[in-house]
């Protein structure tokens, strides 16, 4: 069974959404405000803590955290350009 996705499992570091379990980034595209480039990280794999993230379910919710925190931002704000 998959592991639950929470909101509480993202974090920013240096402009990039991470996804801590898995160390998935989500950087935001310096040309499209509503884009992302995604490195997937761990999703997918079973941690050795035994966890398991399915991709959809990290990306729904990073949706999710990207609408809250990013798109009242300009993309220039975000890659700091």
């Amino acid at each position: 069974m998959p592991t639950r996705v929470t909101r509480d499992q993202f974090e920013m570091r240096d402009n990039v959404l991470v996804h801590r379990p898995t160390k998935a980034e989500f950087t935001p595209h310096p040309e499209r405000e509503d884009s992302v480039i995604v490195w997937t990280g761990d999703i997918g794999a079973r941690l050795p803590s035994g966890e398991l993230y399915e991709y959809g379910e990290v990306l729904a919710m990073m949706r999710t955290v990207w609408r809250e925190m990013f798109l009242t931002q300009s993309p220039l704000e975000l890659t700091g350009a």
